[in-house]
């Protein structure tokens, strides 16, 4: 008797509607959706970036530029610079003289100002994707640019340099490096000549 009134309590619990009139609803479960992955060879995730045949427009043109250490005076110096663009489509950015503007000195004295030479660090056209930032190499001849910026202009001496480079109306970027002398060749030893030792000629008996 007992256990029958325990079941038709446990009924009624079961279909009896809840506060407001409704049965209780029962509590929803989230369901896993499926994302797929990008490609992958080897391991290596696969990206395709977009590329267009527009030029950049100059304002929307970002440029980091870095100098590794241990470049010395004397010679051409390498800058690497990381360049970007704000734009939603892709495009070209042709580094032109009038585009690219870039000023080395030496503490306030400008040792190099590309508008005196009217030619461009970067020579290739770099391709460039929204949301993307593309590393390429400049290359400074390692010369001031003086007042007509010749091919005789003195070398920059060992020391500190701060390089600002920019588009017009874009953001330009900075960074400062420093250049030593070259190391001084080294000497190579002369072999010294060995001594030949020669027999005396034996004096014959008469």
């Amino acid at each position: 008797m007992l256990a029958l009134l325990i079941l038709l309590v446990w009924l009624g619990m079961r279909v009896w509607p809840d506060g407001d009139g409704e049965p209780a609803a029962a509590a929803p479960t989230a369901t896993p959706t499926a994302t797929q992955a990008p490609p992958t060879t080897n391991g290596v995730t696969n990206v395709a970036l977009t590329t267009g045949s527009e030029p950049c427009d100059a304002e929307s043109i970002r440029i980091t530029p870095t100098v590794r250490s241990g470049q010395h005076t004397r010679g051409p110096v390498t800058i690497t610079l990381l360049v970007s663009s704000s734009s939603a489509k892709p495009c070209n950015f042709t580094a032109r003289s009038s585009d690219l503007l870039v000023v080395i000195s030496a503490g306030k004295t400008p040792v190099y100002d590309s508008t005196v030479c009217k030619a461009s660090l970067l020579r290739q056209t770099v391709q460039l994707s929204p949301g993307w930032a593309t590393s390429v190499d400049a290359t400074w001849s390692g010369r001031g640019s003086g007042p007509r910026c010749s091919s005789k202009e003195g070398w920059a001496t060992p020391g500190t340099y701060v390089l600002k480079i920019g588009t017009l109306g874009g953001e330009p970027g900075r960074t400062s490096f420093r250049l030593t002398s070259p190391p001084k060749p080294k000497a190579t030893p002369t072999p010294t000549p060995t001594a030949t030792p020669t027999k005396k000629a034996e004096k014959k008996k008469s």
